[in-house]
């Protein structure tokens, strides 16, 4: 595990390298985490405040199952024999590319925790599909446009050239503004997300798809892509519920999260435009009432408590697929886990092996110098 003083942004996208494909099957590609912790606790378990990124390997959690952390993002590890708790900020299937993130965190100079946040909205008109995208700024690179931007109406910023936003929400506090980033996103998922399909529908290329990813720090994306623009799709077991995609002129692929799908695309864009009505509407948290839900597991943290996209996914599937995927990734997990304590007990039988020879070998040497003294003494 690699640390280094240094705070980032919120980034809840999973990133894998374009080019290596899967050796095996897998609920999700993922092996390799930037995280966030306390510094205090890491040195010595007492927490201070200050915030300390690290990269975790997922062999060192504590729970292997991972698969709701793209929205609950924290995660328990084991350090110096301490269990500390850790905030993801990204993950990736390459080394590489979670120590390239870190290094251009580091080169970044945050903004102070009580600097004012931005919550906008605003769409981006792409080749592949227009982008629903909610981000937090700073006020320092955004240019007002309404006369009275302290009025409840969503009033309007340029983000630059041709960039239009609604600002939904605004607060001192980054860190609580990187919680309420989090809570609209749960909702959103939890407006938009099918319970139930009419119809068992079979995933192919003409399927359309309303996806949720991250692409960058404190930025979700919405969009309708069709499953013939996603990558790996072979290697993917559960199409329903991760897809994917490479962004155009980009090397990296970003996990997504299936919100919804349906052969029919006006279903799908409906429900993408009515995510940004929702958006406009909601009323936030304040951050006292927003820390008791997180802490109690009601509101935001009780969208996703007790289950996961998997399992809500799981849930509307009709076949009994899921299921029994799930059990197979579980039988694996557990072979793994077994074949991996073999592994450490090996290792500790080897290590007591060497500890008792390096005390036999010790006292043969002491032996031989009490003879020898004797011989002297003679």
């Amino acid at each position: 595990m690699s640390n280094i003083s240094n705070d980032s942004g919120l980034d809840d996208s999973a990133i894998g390298g374009a080019v290596a494909h899967p050796s095996g099957p897998a609920a999700t590609r993922l092996s390799w985490f930037l995280a966030e912790v306390d510094e205090g606790s890491m040195k010595n378990g007492e927490p201070n405040g200050q915030p300390q990124l690290c990269v975790l390997h997922s062999m060192e959690l504590l729970e292997s199952d991972v698969s709701e952390k793209y929205m609950t993002r924290f995660v328990e590890f084991r350090v110096n024999g301490m269990v500390l708790e850790a905030k993801l900020i990204l993950a990736a299937d390459e080394r590489r590319l979670v120590d390239a993130a870190l290094a251009s965190m580091s080169k970044e100079q945050r903004e102070e925790s009580n600097a004012r946040q931005l919550l906008v909205q605003y769409t981006e008109n792409e080749e592949a599909g227009d982008r629903l995208v909610q981000k937090l700024v700073s006020p320092s690179n955004v240019v007002w446009l309404s006369t009275k931007p302290e009025l409840k109406c969503n009033p309007l910023v340029s983000l630059g050239p041709g960039c239009i936003a609604h600002v939904l929400y605004s607060y001192d506090q980054r860190d609580y503004m990187e919680k309420v980033l989090l809570h609209l996103k749960a909702r959103c998922f939890d407006h938009a997300f099918d319970e139930q399909l009419d119809l068992p529908v079979a995933m192919d290329d003409d399927t359309w798809l309303l996806v949720q990813y991250s692409p960058e720090p404190e930025t979700v994306v919405y969009q309708v892509i069709q499953f013939s623009q996603t990558v790996w799709r072979q290697e993917n077991l559960f199409k329903d519920v991760i897809a994917y995609v490479q962004l155009p002129g980009s090397e990296l692929v970003l996990q997504a999260v299936v919100i919804s799908y349906g052969q029919d695309q006006r279903v799908q864009l409906a429900k993408y435009e009515e995510l940004r009505r929702f958006a406009m509407d909601l009323d936030f948290p304040l951050p006292e009432e927003l820390d008791q839900q997180l802490e109690q597991g009601s509101g935001t943290a009780a969208l996703f408590s007790g289950t996961s996209i998997y399992q809500r996914a799981e849930d509307r599937d009709a076949t009994g697929e899921h299921k029994q995927l799930r059990r197979s990734l579980e039988q694996m997990g557990e072979k793994a886990q077994s074949e991996a304590q073999m592994i450490i007990d090996a290792f500790d039988m080897v290590d007591n092996i060497n500890k008792n020879l390096q005390c036999r070998l010790a006292g043969d040497v002491r032996l031989e110098m009490a003879a020898t003294s004797g011989d002297e003494l003679h």
